[in-house]
């Protein structure tokens, strides 16, 4: 019997780091395209950073405020556009993130079910006896 239950705790410690190792993938692969993101995202401030300066240092825009404007109101819009893009990316990053780790957290529920119905109700009965017998 003493054999039973160090073989059921030996399949529980192998599931349980089994388990860990795979949330850790997870993670590993979360944080991974999450930093491409941040750095999509430095990228493209950066981008901005120099197309304005390029535009406030251009000659026709220093003569021209209208036309500096102008410009200015075409590069928002399009790194807008690409900052929206980067956000919803991320944002389907967090979604699948949300199903791997609720696909994950079933699987260890299903596991830990099955591990508690191979417990023999005999053994629990014989354990509680020896306990009640010391006594």
């Amino acid at each position: 019997m003493a054999n039973d239950i160090t073989k059921q705790w030996d399949e529980i410690s192998k599931t349980a780091i089994e388990s860990m190792k795979e949330l850790g993938s997870i993670n590993t692969t979360v944080i991974e395209k999450l930093t491409e993101q941040q750095l999509a995202v430095l990228n493209t401030c950066m981008q901005a950073s120099q197309k304005e300066l390029d535009l406030a240092a251009s000659e026709k825009n220093i003569r021209d405020p209208q036309s500096l404007l102008a410009a200015q109101a075409e590069l928002v819009a399009e790194y807008n556009s690409r900052l929206m893009n980067i956000v919803q990316s991320t944002g389907g990053i967090l979604m699948n993130c949300n199903n791997e780790i609720t696909d994950w957290a079933d699987k260890g529920i299903s596991v830990a079910q099955k591990s508690a119905t191979k417990a023999s109700p005999i053994t629990i009965k014989k354990t509680a006896k020896k306990k009640t017998k010391k006594k």
